[in-house]
This record gives C-alpha cells, sequence and structure tokens, in this order.
C-alpha cells in the first residue's frame, strides 16, 4: 500500500483529498498542519498517521507520495520541498501563483525525475463526463457556445475565509479559486483557446469576487465563464448551446456535498452512482426531456496517480496542459477591463 503525506488539513485535505485518497487505496501516513486544532482532529481521523507541525518535518517520513492542501501561495515552496526529497506530488488547484512559477514549478520536478500534477478535480465532475458524451454521440448537434458557471449569493466577505482575505498576489480571489477550475473543464472539453475578454471585479472588498472570462476555442466553440460571489440570481452551472439543441445542468456536481457529508466513496467510484450525478435536460424551444447523466467520479485522479507511480500510466493532468490554464489566467489579468 502507498503511503501518502497530507500537507494542509482543511476544506480540500480533509474532506476532498483524505477520503479520496483512501478510496484510492493510499495509506495516510501523515499529516502537516500549522494549527494545533487541525492537528487533533486530524489524529481522531486517523489516528495511525503521524502528526506534523510542518511540511519541512512531513518530507523527512518514508513516503510515496505528497499531497499539498495547503494555502495557494505556499504551493509551489512546498512542492519544491517534497521533490528535494525525491518524493511524487500532486498539488492541489491552483499548482502555483502565475504561469512562470508553474512552468518553473514542473522544470524543477523534470529535472529532478520525480512525478508532479495538479487537482483539477472538475474535469471528474459528472457535467463534464456527461457533456462528454453528448459530444461524442452529436445529442445536441455542433456546438457553439458553452456557459459555465459557479455563482453564489454571499453579499456580505467572510472574515475568516483566507481566499477572501488574502491580497489577489498571494493567491487569494476567485480568479485563481473557481476561474481555475472553470478554465480547465473548457479546454478539457473544447481544446486549445485564447482569451478574448476579461472582466475582475472587486465589489466586497481587495480581491476578485466576480469574475467573467471568455475563450474563443480553435474548435469554433466559444466558453463564457462566469463566477461570482455576490450574484442574487445565479445562472445555471452549465448550459450548452447547439445548431439542434441546448443541454442545461442547473445545479452543481454533486460529489462535493457529499464529500462534505462524510460519504465515503469506493475504489470505483461511488456506491450510490445516482447520489453523485448531476441532473441534465435537452431543451429545443419550449419542449425540454430529461437527458440521462454521467456519474461523475473524482476517485479516478488518485486511481491514475497510483498507477502512474507503479509505472503503468501517467499522471492525470499533463504540463502543457497545467500550463495552458495558467496561461489563460495570467492573461486574465493583463486585459483586465477594469485595470
Amino acid at each position: 500500500m502507498k503511503r501518502v503525506g497530507l500537507i494542509g488539513y482543511g476544506l480540500a485535505g480533509r474532506s476532498f483529498h483524505a477520503p479520496l485518497l483512501q478510496a484510492a487505496g493510499f495509506f495516510i501516513a501523515a499529516i502537516a498542519t500549522r494549527s494545533i486544532e487541525k492537528r487533533g482532529l486530524a489524529h481522531d481521523e486517523f489516528p495511525l498517521a503521524t502528526m506534523l507541525a510542518s511540511a519541512e518535518e512531513l518530507v523527512e517520513e518514508e513516503l510515496d507520495l505528497v499531497v499539498i492542501a495547503s494555502t495557494n501561495e505556499v504551493h509551489a515552496a512546498q512542492a519544491r520541498l517534497a521533490i528535494d526529497a525525491g518524493i511524487p506530488v500532486v498539488v492541489d488547484k491552483p499548482m502555483a501563483l502565475d504561469y512562470y512559477e508553474t512552468s518553473a514549478l514542473f522544470d524543477y520536478a523534470d529535472a529532478r525525475g520525480v512525478p508532479i500534477t495538479v487537482f483539477f478535480n472538475r474535469l471528474l465532475d459528472s457535467d463534464t463526463l456527461t457533456l462528454k458524451r453528448v459530444i461524442a454521440n452529436g445529442d445536441i448537434g455542433e456546438i457553439f457556445r458553452f456557459e459555465s458557471s459557479f455563482e453564489r449569493f454571499r453579499p456580505d466577505s467572510n472574515p475568516s475565509a483566507w481566499r477572501e482575505n488574502t491580497p489577489s498576489v498571494l493567491g487569494g480571489g476567485l480568479l485563481l479559486d473557481l476561474q481555475t477550475h472553470l478554465v480547465s473543464t473548457a479546454l478539457d472539453l473544447f481544446g486549445p483557446a485564447e482569451l478574448e475578454f476579461s472582466s475582475l471585479r472587486k465589489i466586497r472588498g481587495e480581491v476578485e469576487d466576480d469574475v467573467l472570462l471568455v475563450l474563443k476555442h480553435a474548435s469554433g466553440v466559444d466558453s463564457y465563464l462566469s463566477v461570482s460571489a455576490i450574484s442574487g440570481a445565479p445562472r445555471p452551472r452549465l448550459r450548452v448551446n447547439g445548431r439542434a439543441a441546448a443541454l442545461i445542468a442547473k445545479e452543481l456536481d454533486p460529489q462535493e456535498a457529499l464529500l462534505r457529508a462524510g460519504v465515503k466513496p469506493l475504489s470505483t467510484g461511488w456506491q450510490d452512482s445516482i447520489s453523485a450525478t448531476s441532473e441534465f435536460r435537452i431543451y429545443k424551444g419550449s419542449d425540454s426531456i430529461e437527458y440521462k447523466g454521467v456519474p461523475g467520479n473524482y476517485v479516478h485522479f488518485y486511481n491514475q496517480v497510483r498507477d502512474c507511480l507503479e509505472g503503468v500510466a501517467e499522471m492525470p493532468v499533463a504540463r502543457e496542459f497545467a500550463l495552458d490554464v495558467a496561461r489563460i489566467i495570467d492573461r486574465a489579468r493583463e486585459i483586465d477591463i477594469h485595470q
């Protein structure tokens, strides 16, 4: 059984990475977090794991993999610690703060022969997997517009949420957070793209909390990607226009809610696949029909990581794909209409 060390035990580390790693057959051997309270919680949930206060201590353990689920500004530095120790690495998104830091991190790992990848879990959402089937089957005809949104209504910022109170240059704000998900899925679905439009708004304070990006794909599809913390009437999670019909998914993929509720996935995915499947409808004007979705499966990410460590697969997210995402995020800052 592969031994993994987990850096960070907040929402990402505790609710996402830990249960997914276990489902994929990893043994959580060490957990590092600066918070005494979180170390106590981690010990209660993983009594066989070594509890540590720093990433420096964790990479001294005997490990087959390090997963970095800490705050964004330390991702690259902590990944280098693991690489220096010769330990393969998974970094929660964003991999680093910008394109150049991301590229340098891949170069650093490649020069030392250490595998590294980034956790783009939304590539394994029910809506992403379902849309791939829709594209393959031609169920709504030739697609020309893709609208993908993470919108909610939180008019008051949360003083305890680091993403809402950390300056953008240090990894705060929705551009690096949720737009990274939307850009990665758009590129995965429709291929290479250039950024045509960028609106980065700071409505509640000093970090981006309302962000709209428009991509033009070489395939001919336009992607409209919206994230907002202050949308009083959130858009559907997904609306896809084809020549013959439109596909709509109104709600967020269910897997995050399942993980937050403590439901444990299996090595193959979710025991109740229906609970991990978004609801879809195909519309033709005023007429609509239900469309059977594909279950989401975040566990597949770590199954592929395990296979990579065993020498029978590549890491789930390749270098060039991760750099394409980082390039578009950087470009959004360059062409922001509110500069």
